[in-house]
């Protein structure tokens, strides 16, 4: 027996946007987008880290197969049906009929099949499967059936399905395999615009998808996303009128925009949070006395003043307090308290040393240091050093090179997800965590999907858990902004990170 989710046929919707007086004026224009690093490729199997700028660019190219609407129902995209086994281990898509990639090609079942094996045959697999879930295979039933077939029972899907989870974004086919790894370079959607030019290091250009289903949506003719590294300058870049509009986390930056009554900045209480994990396979770090003694070392509002500018809220768990999943800050995590963590590090009986590495990005490094000083003032010697990301810096976190690194913990939209970050046997353990307990813990939340209330009560004891062995200190929880001039109109919040800027158009 099959279970149906309801769905919101978007008819009503298109009628709306078609019929808003305000979209008299939304035809032309282009918007430039300040992105604060290079764009390093849209082929998520080659480049599956999922760091905001990139997501982002990536945005205007492709398409979910299904949006979350706010009464909780599912809204067609790509898809236009979805139902789920009773035992929540197959679920059967239905899609449109009549899409196109940009370059032509149609876009059915087989199109997709054929993306998702191409990514599920990549060595990225292994960190894309902790986005996607346990999926086992997916496979064509007709021209526009796609079934998903799941090693376990999981419910989080039906979120997967209706969140921008990137490699759930589909390539066109043939295109794929002529272009092969040049795919990074040459992406090609089924979303209202493509890539027309891309200046490595500099910008990426985008023109409307001739192929788009619905034209009146593409209100812009141009998308140019430009590298302006350093946040006072893509700042200075606003205000001056050399971009439209910039992405941001910091909270500074944003502060300082507010004062400014030709800007707009809309703000996101982003969930996840900021971290610094642990390699827990080797001393002194395997101790959990030293890693509760070094995170009850640590003022984390100061350290969210001095690195942030208090943009945010210190976090307690992984879910931010607007998630449903969210653990209401009942997760034990260690209070500031520097007598507990001299205690713990005397009971310890050792010299504590370590090395930590950080990305070169401002809040990040500010909060390293920060965290070093704290840290010394216990008689923790920490040795910082400053790596740019990339795939060098992720196979040596993935390895186990580094002691302690910075790094974010991004929201999930469903906890089926985060939770197995974790896990003594996902591939994607960056922490090597190896305890019984937050296994088990995590097996039982697995198997607790028939009632929403005591599913989250078991992944809350999983985060407990969790925190009881200490692989990873919580920072904080930080809003991301957009900062854009008064012209772009339509802006949305974001969600998730996730600006959806191709939807805006530019008055002049």
């Amino acid at each position: 027996m099959e279970k149906p989710f309801k769905i919101v046929f978007s008819g009503t919707i298109c009628i709306l946007i078609a019929t808003n007086p305000a979209n008299a004026q939304t035809k032309g224009g282009i918007l430039t987008v300040g992105m604060d690093r290079p764009m390093t490729g849209f082929d998520s199997s080659m480049n599956p880290r999922p760091e905001y700028n990139r997501r982002n660019a990536m945005l205007p190219i492709y398409e979910d197969l299904f949006a979350y609407g706010k009464d909780g129902k599912l809204l067609p995209v790509l898809g236009t049906s979805v139902k789920s086994s009773k035992d929540q281990k197959t679920w059967t898509v239905t899609l449109k009929k009549g899409i196109k990639f940009s370059n032509g090609e149609a876009f059915n079942a087989s199109a997709y099949v054929k993306h998702f094996k191409r990514y599920q045959s990549s060595k990225a697999w292994g960190f894309l499967r902790g986005m996607v879930g346990p999926i086992k295979e997916v496979v064509a039933i007709d021209n526009y059936t796609v079934e998903f077939r799941m090693l376990r029972p999981f419910p989080a899907f039906a979120a997967i399905l209706s969140n921008p989870v990137y490699p759930m974004w589909a390539n066109a086919p043939k295109h794929s395999v002529t272009v092969g790894k040049e795919l990074n370079r040459q992406p090609v959607g089924t979303g209202p615009y493509m890539l027309s030019n891309w200046t490595p290091g500099i910008s990426l250009t985008y023109v409307k998808n001739p192929h788009f289903r619905n034209p009146k949506n593409q209100h812009l003719d141009k998308i140019v996303f430009k590298v302006i590294k350093g946040e006072l300058p893509r700042l200075n870049s606003v205000k001056s009128g050399a971009i439209d509009v910039m992405l941001t986390r910091d909270g500074k930056t944003a502060n300082q925009a507010r004062q400014d009554p030709n800007l707009q900045v809309i703000t996101e209480l982003v969930g996840g949070t900021t971290t610094i994990e642990f390699n827990t396979s080797r001393a002194p770090l395997n101790d959990v006395r030293v890693r509760k003694a070094l995170a009850h070392a640590v003022n984390r509002r100061a350290d969210l003043k001095a690195s942030n500018d208090g943009f945010g809220m210190p976090s307690t768990d992984w879910f931010g307090p607007n998630s449903k999943w969210y653990c209401d800050g009942k997760t034990g995590y260690p209070e500031f308290n520097p007598r507990k963590a001299k205690g713990l590090l005397i009971a310890y009986g050792k010299p504590v040393k370590f090395k930590m590495v950080t990305m070169p990005i401002k809040n990040f490094i500010v909060g390293a240091k920060l965290h070093q000083t704290f840290w010394k003032r216990m008689g923790v010697e920490v040795d910082l050093k400053v790596v740019p990301p990339g795939p060098a810096y992720f196979r040596a976190v993935r390895s186990g090179q580094f002691d302690a690194w910075l790094v974010g913990i991004s929201e999930a939209v469903d906890p089926g997800l985060q939770g197995q970050a974790f896990y003594s046997k996902n591939r994607g353990n960056s922490t090597k965590s190896n305890f019984p307990q937050v296994d088990a813990t995590l097996q039982k939340a697995w198997q607790s999907f028939k009632d929403e209330a005591v599913r989250k009560a078991a992944y809350c004891d999983y985060v407990r858990a969790v925190v009881r062995q200490q692989p990873v200190l919580f920072r904080a929880h930080n809003n991301f902004a957009i900062i854009a001039r008064n012209n772009v109109k339509g802006l949305k919040k974001s969600n998730l990170t996730l600006s959806r800027l191709h939807e805006t158009w530019v008055t002049r």
